[in-house]
């Protein structure tokens, strides 16, 4: 009687990069393990879960590729429009990142090891506001948003995202604030921070 074929941990790998990439971490097991060709039973048998698997499979730099690249996608950042619709997509994407990142920051307890997309020089979720950082300053220099400081601006936008997400999962119940409000006062508030001090005293005078 012939033996099963074993499938190789690096063919099941190379399908999670493939997927991941495509997808991030909305990429679901079942697309995994289709696109290697065994079944969901071996994925879980092998790595765990899906954190597990996209701990093994993904180095910083490809996720931070990935990162990299579905940010820009969202671009331009010229108007409260644009902002709010960009902070629409952080939420929706981060809904997807933080449960796994979670569970692999998680998984430390039994590898001791950092997760290998938060390790190297450049983890993803440095990527993401150094991106973001970037397309604003690209914005000022083009003269499209009034000149300030990107970095910082993009570290608020990202950590006031980031903890949104990771309470509205944790707590499993809406806060007093829906993703509607964040979205549109964290925009407004971006554009006040980049408005000129002269026309910002002269509002404070009107009033």
């Amino acid at each position: 009687m012939a033996r099963p074929v074993s499938i190789p941990d690096e063919q099941i790998l190379e399908a999670a990069r493939a997927v991941f990439t495509e997808k991030g971490p909305r990429a679901t097991t079942a697309e995994i393990a289709a696109r290697a060709g065994v079944s969901e039973g071996i994925l879980f048998k092998r790595f765990g879960n899906k954190a597990g698997l996209h701990r093994v499979a993904m180095s910083s730099d490809v996720a931070g590729e990935w990162v990299q690249r579905e940010m820009r996608a969202q671009g331009p950042l010229r108007t409260q429009k644009d902002l709010e619709r960009f902070i629409h997509w952080q939420l929706e994407v981060l809904r997807d990142v933080v449960p796994v990142m979670a569970m692999a920051w998680a998984s430390r307890a039994q590898t001791d090891a950092v997760p290998t997309d938060l390790s190297g020089p450049h983890p993803a979720p440095r990527v993401a506001v150094e991106t973001l950082a970037a397309m604003l300053r690209e914005e000022m220099n083009a003269g499209h948003l009034p000149p300030g400081n990107a970095e910082a601006l993009a570290q608020i936008v990202t950590g006031s995202v980031w903890y949104f997400v990771f309470l509205d999962l944790l707590l499993e119940q809406p806060g007093p604030v829906d993703p509607e409000t964040l979205a549109r006062e964290l925009a407004r508030r971006v554009l006040a921070e980049l408005e000129p001090r002269k026309a910002r005293t002269k509002k404070k005078t009107r009033r």
